[in-house]
């Protein structure tokens, strides 16, 4: 990824849903103990970003190439 990732968290956040197939907002803060509003607006910029995509209603996954 030619992204730059800026934020501990985000970055943690990033890999979860990379090595996930799939992966929900609540798996992610069930997994990482993140606060759940620090989880959306992380997805929604790497969503905006271009490095994930949303599948269904607090779905996400890795963009595909």
């Amino acid at each position: 990824m030619d992204k730059e990732i800026r934020g501990k968290k985000r970055k943690e956040i990033f890999e979860m849903i990379k090595k996930a197939e799939r992966i929900s907002l609540k798996e992610i803060k069930a997994s990482t103990n993140i606060n759940y509003n620090t989880i959306r607006s992380a997805v929604i910029s790497l969503t905006n970003s271009g490095l994930i995509e949303r599948i269904e209603r607090g779905v996400y996954k890795p963009k595909s190439k």
